[in-house]
């Protein structure tokens, strides 16, 4: 029962839930304006034919994403807990499987009101599997590091689908948290900052403001602590939760973080440890290496250590990420991140897993 539900149960969830769900919200109208507004700010003098054209891309986009998801899952339910990386049969199986599972899912689609079928997606949907399939056979000779191409080539998809799904579903939350934060002090509902982001480029994240109104005025940029009394009584909800940087989805979905990586820093920014005033953050050994790839959401600093870890150790983290990023490893630390926010122990001091 516990070797099912490790490595059995999350493809059959994937098929069970996710394809459902996800033809279901695609094929929707809101879905379609929601896209096409977002693109309409990001490309204000597109024309119509371009906006629809994006819309297809993105949803073959995720038809790719979805099965080459499925394929992995697959494959690593075959595998088990072998230490060998790569056997073809295992590899075909869950080809077969999951490219059976697709012509299923589009010849069911034929009997649905409005809906067809098409071999132009059942195409994709092989092309995705064979791909992730073709990382597998490339690494498998690689004592270490084969989910690293596997991550690249998987990351930015997952980024993009996921972020758009989590704009549409969470659109009730940023009603209730936007008027919950107006009431409680009249003041603006979100906090835009600069950030250093990937090769350090300065980009502007957007925050539910969690502090009082120009919290840092005559301060500067310093990173909270425990109690801080800058921190409202619905900033501390927000905080724990990580509702405060739900509007950072929009930042995932342009294209400035990613859903995993080091923490997004702002520019000279102060070290609570220490004496801030001539200790630089830029000085700290890792700053700059740890640049080398786009900001993240959530990370293996986020989910492991304290918010009020000095930065030598946070920063060792980070770069420890980066050696070893792999797309199983980035799953696996947003599954983290959901079990801490719905314990609500983002601000815990403590272990928070």
């Amino acid at each position: 029962m516990k070797r099912f539900a490790a490595y059995w149960l999350p493809p059959l969830v994937w098929m069970a839930l996710i394809f459902p769900v996800g033809n279901k919200a695609l094929s929707s109208s809101l879905v379609y304006e929601i896209f096409v507004g977002a693109l309409k700010k990001i490309f204000p003098g597109a024309g119509e034919a371009f906006y629809g054209i994006s819309y297809i891309i993105f949803r073959k986009s995720l038809h790719f994403l979805e099965y080459g998801i499925l394929a992995f899952l697959l494959y690593r339910a075959l595998r088990g807990e072998s230490r060998t990386r790569w056997r073809a049969r295992w590899a075909l199986s869950a080809g077969a499987v999951a490219v059976v599972y697709s012509f299923l899912d589009e010849y069911l689609q034929s009997f649905v009101p409005n809906r067809t079928g098409s071999p132009i997606d059942w195409g994709v949907d092989t092309a995705g599997i064979l791909a992730v399939l073709g990382t597998k056979f490339l690494n498998r000779k690689k004592p270490s590091g084969g989910g690293f191409v596997k991550a690249l080539f998987l990351k930015r998809p997952l980024d993009l689908a996921l972020s758009f799904l989590g704009l549409v579903l969470s659109f009730p939350l940023w009603l209730l948290f936007s008027l919950l934060i107006w009431f409680q002090d009249r003041g603006p509902v979100f906090y835009e900052q600069e950030r250093v982001g990937k090769d350090g480029r300065i980009f502007k994240a957007l925050k539910f403001r969690s502090m009082i109104a120009d919290a840092e005025k005559g301060s500067g940029a310093v990173q909270a602590v425990e109690n801080d009394p800058r921190v409202t009584k619905i900033g501390r909800i927000l905080r724990a939760t990580a509702m405060d940087e739900l509007p950072q989805l929009w930042n995932i979905f342009k294209g400035d973080m990613s859903f995993v990586g080091p923490r997004a820093l702002r520019p000279n920014e102060k070290e609570v440890h220490g004496n801030p005033d001539t200790w630089a953050i830029e000085d700290v050994p890792g700053y700059r290496e740890r640049h080398a790839v786009r900001p993240g959401l959530t990370g293996l600093t986020q989910v492991y250590l304290p918010g009020d870890t000095p930065r030598r150790k946070k920063f060792r983290y980070d770069l420890l990420y980066i050696r070893k990023r792999s797309f199983w490893l980035d799953l696996k630390l947003i599954a983290l991140s959901f079990w801490i926010t719905f314990r609500g122990k983002w601000e815990s001091r403590a272990n928070k897993v």
